[in-house]
């Protein structure tokens, strides 16, 4: 279970809805939260101060609408992603939540603030697009295969889930067509594939600790990423979206994968990417 959630917040409103579902998780699960703005740091420091000073009584009175006095504030000055990710490790929280950026121009992602911390984040991040963001979580879906990644993300979207949610664990078979064409039997492989994943689905429950949502198992065999699970998602139509990003060495670790870079960029429900 995630202990301290911090949510990183730049005054838009997108940042306001992260900033909802990050208080609600954190009332839901007994949870410290902090919330985290970032100063321009090539202003004179007159006007640093100014901001610092407004941002500090906005926040106070935002915070207390919100019912959320007991949130810590954390003021910084310097660029936006070097400061988040500092602050994650400093304060050792174990999920940040952000909320989404251009969501209107895709194109223009790759640079942002979002982008630059998916890359170098070692903790969970929870990408906050959900309107009714004062709401538990009932539906969620995640992307398992066997990697370890994916494992993790199954187990970080069961903490973020209520006992009464259901969560879905999305598996594409990515068999080629002549595979199974050769193989004269495609219904033994799916045979297979299902007891396996429903092997590592049993495993992995069983150590988590406390009450999890129900988890059921769907496997894919109409085509290969990342199509089949755009398919399988809008089918399920969840309200958050787990995914493990492969990174499996040290150079890896700031790389995307192609599809977590992909629903980073296009995401169609709240998104919970793990590492």
């Amino acid at each position: 279970m995630f202990k301290h959630i911090l949510v990183a917040h730049d005054l838009s409103r997108e940042a306001d809805i992260a900033l909802n579902r990050a208080i609600q998780l954190a009332r839901q699960h007994g949870t410290r939260l902090s919330v985290l703005h970032v100063l321009e740091d090539h202003l004179p420091n007159a006007v640093q101060n100014n901001l610092r000073v407004a941002a500090q009584q906005y926040f106070g009175e935002h915070l207390a609408r919100l019912g959320a006095e007991d949130c810590q504030l954390l003021l910084r000055k310097g660029r936006p992603a070097q400061q988040i990710l500092e602050e994650i490790g400093d304060s050792q929280a174990d999920l940040l939540v952000i909320g989404r950026h251009h969501h209107n121009a895709p194109e223009l992602f790759i640079g942002t603030t979002l982008e630059r911390v998916a890359r170098h984040l070692g903790a969970p991040l929870l990408l906050v697009m959900g309107e009714q963001a004062d709401k538990p979580y009932q539906k969620a879906a995640v992307a398992l295969d066997f990697s370890l990644c994916a494992c993790d993300a199954l187990r970080n979207a069961c903490s973020l889930l209520p006992q009464d949610a259901r969560l879905v664990a999305l598996n594409v078979m990515e068999l080629g067509s002549r595979l199974l064409l050769k193989s004269g039997n495609s219904a033994d492989f799916l045979a297979t594939q299902r007891e396996l994943l429903g092997k590592l689905l049993e495993d992995e429950l069983s150590g988590l600790a406390g009450q999890i949502p129900t988890v059921e198992l769907e496997v894919i065999r109409r085509g290969a990423l990342p199509r089949a699970l755009d398919e399988a998602v809008a089918e399920q139509r969840p309200q958050l979206l787990a995914l493990g990003s492969h990174g499996r060495s040290l150079i890896s670790q700031a790389l995307l994968g192609s599809l977590a870079l992909r629903y980073l960029q296009a995401p169609p429900c709240d998104l919970l990417l793990v590492k």
